[in-house]
């Protein structure tokens, strides 16, 4: 059976995403029964378009590789903004990753709520949407019977969102302990190997982990957005990112990363949201973690989440290093899973 989506932006995720779907379509008709068929994209710097008998994927990807826009691609549409081209493209699952605001979750929230309001699925990349408008944008899917799904929010392609939906049925949450941010982990690894904090910055910005301007890694923004998500879909919680305690590593310096492991420690930047009288507190910090920490064995790249829980005593997920396919990898299923009828 053949089923329609569009993508909302086509940077590194989407365009991986592109990549992997005309790797795994002929697997998914084969095991699945679904094909997937692209008939939109649309993007902020290269124009959009809508075809109802499907885009060339490999065409997309060479447009925009070689700097040109998509209008070629387009059946006659002349879409003219991204909320209209929501309305309009005939797909039944919207894939967004868009730029995200971290203190505010715009345009992203807007996006989503106007795809499920004109009766689309929605898979999103983007955090912003679940840190700021959870409860909203969930109850508006609930009672429009739509999939509202964000498995790649944090930590890419590893099914961590659907453990909450059906994993970890009627268990209490008490806590929620993670290294998310794998730009900031590799800083501290490469700090303990002796590279200074500007040169280590340097480094994943030269590959493509982090941005020309760092401060949402470096400052914490990033993680404690991702921290707002956790707390929001797996304890029921109503944060924000500005609700929770920030601290980032740019004071880290050398030294004291050195120091740490010399006392058989690591420093780690640790998200933690807590449960405790139906109140949920968050915070992000640098911490001293013995060795014996699993959490302190999570280097360069390398992610990890531990949760609490009244029943399971410990439940734990380790994330290799990450890529642009792995979080596409997150969208894929989530697509397959909005198809199945998962809510």
């Amino acid at each position: 059976m053949e089923h329609t989506i569009a993508l909302l932006g086509f940077g590194n995720v989407l365009r991986a995403f592109a990549e992997l779907l005309e790797q795994k379509n002929p697997t998914l008709e084969q095991r699945y029964g679904y094909r997937l068929k692209v008939v939109g994209i649309s993007t902020n710097s290269h124009g959009r378009a809508i075809d109802p008998a499907g885009i060339k994927l490999s065409q997309a990807l060479e447009l925009v590789r070689s700097g040109e826009g998509l209008d070629s691609l387009d059946a006659g549409w002349n879409i003219q903004s991204t909320p209209e081209f929501i309305q309009a493209v005939p797909a039944e699952v919207i894939l967004e990753a868009t730029w995200l605001d971290p203190t505010s979750g715009q345009p992203a929230i807007d996006f989503v709520r106007t795809a499920l309001e004109t009766g689309k699925h929605v898979v999103t990349a983007n955090k912003g949407p679940v840190a700021f408008a959870y409860q909203s944008l969930r109850d508006l899917a609930r009672q429009k019977d739509l999939g509202f799904l964000f498995e790649s929010t944090v930590m890419d392609g590893m099914p961590l969102h659907s453990l909450a939906r059906e994993g970890l049925l009627g268990l209490e949450i008490s806590r929620i302990r993670g290294i998310l941010n794998s730009t900031t982990n590799a800083i501290l690894t490469r700090l303990e190997e002796g590279i200074a904090f500007e040169k280590a910055v340097a480094e994943m910005q030269e590959a493509g982990l982090a941005e020309a301007d760092p401060s949402n890694d470096v400052d914490g923004w990033d993680s404690a957005v991702k921290i707002v998500v956790l707390a929001n879909v797996f304890m029921g919680g109503d944060l924000r990112p500005s609700d929770v305690h920030r601290e980032g590593i740019r004071d880290i310096t050398l030294q004291d990363a050195k120091s740490a492991l010399t006392n058989g420690e690591r420093i780690k930047l640790v998200c933690e949201a807590t449960q405790e009288g139906g109140h949920i507190h968050a915070q992000v910090r640098p911490l001293r973690l013995p060795l014996s920490d699993p959490l302190a064995n999570t280097n360069y790249t390398v992610c990890a989440v531990s949760i609490d829980t009244d029943v399971l005593p410990q439940v734990s997920l380790i994330e290799g290093p990450s890529s642009p396919t792995t979080t596409a990898y997150g969208m894929l299923v989530d697509t397959l899973n909005v198809l199945r009828g998962r809510r």
